[in-house]
């Protein structure tokens, strides 16, 4: 019966000390980068983020499959989209360090948005097309130069039922344009810590499961869309496991 009066006041709780923790490991980001953006330090700010979000959520992260990434390993992750708690988890429990694709609105935070840019997140417009896949391309290079790895949720946005939803085709095409292996990730229990539409995140325990990377290393265009179907199986029929297994 305490359950709900307790995550309530526990999200009053998180709602303020992570909006102080962007806003002081922001700035502290973006001196560093300022110094020399390959500083291992920023990548402990980010990690150190996601870790206060986990902290203040409630949230338990078992990782399986660490061990298949190289720590200082370029890779396109590829995940689904479960609840505003995917970026803390993989900025907190990934054994490589991340970037984030995010859409241009996210880049309009003070501090938070400058921030993002100084650390070599990736911006997306949806609307700018040809010009905009260039401009993506531009950013992943420099991702790569830092040797980070880029993490994607290509089904947009949030599952609604926990289940997974279609895939769009542009983390592929990135994956394929700049040579990087794709990592399939497949989350299970994020959508019941934090379903979409609450306003509180109930917490609880979150699994994450890293699969073996998929070369992309002399595919094409004409493969994105056999790509994009090995990845989704993949997840799906580990998720559906993961689901039967938790009842």
């Amino acid at each position: 019966m305490l359950r709900k009066p307790l995550a309530v006041i526990r999200m009053g709780f998180a709602y303020v000390f992570v909006v102080i923790a962007t806003g002081f490991l922001g700035a502290s980001a973006i001196v560093l980068a300022l110094i020399n953006p390959k500083m291992p330090m920023i990548n402990r700010v980010i990690r150190t983020w996601g870790r206060v979000a986990l902290f203040f959520g409630a949230v338990k992260v078992t990782v399986v499959g660490a061990d298949l990434l190289d720590p200082d390993g370029s890779y396109m992750l590829i995940s689904n989209h479960q609840s505003a708690m995917d970026p803390p988890i993989h900025a907190a429990k990934l054994p490589v360090s991340v970037r984030f694709l995010a859409k241009k609105e996210l880049f309009k935070f003070p501090i938070f948005g400058r921030a993002m840019r100084a650390v070599g997140m990736v911006e997306t417009d949806r609307r700018a097309g040809i010009a905009g896949h260039r401009a993506i391309n531009q950013q992943v290079a420099r991702v790569m130069e830092l040797e980070k790895s880029l993490i994607i949720y290509p089904e947009g946005t949030r599952t609604r039922d926990g289940d997974l939803r279609t895939f769009k085709k542009g983390a592929f095409r990135i994956a394929i344009d700049n040579d990087l292996p794709i990592v399939p990730l497949t989350l299970h229990g994020a959508f019941e810590a934090w379903p979409p539409g609450s306003r509180v995140c109930w917490g609880g325990p979150v699994t994450m499961v890293i699969h073996e990377p998929i070369p992309t290393h002399g595919l094409a265009a004409s493969d994105i869309e056999s790509l994009l179907e090995q990845t989704r199986d993949i997840m799906a029929t580990t998720l559906a496991r993961l689901q039967a297994e938790a009842g």
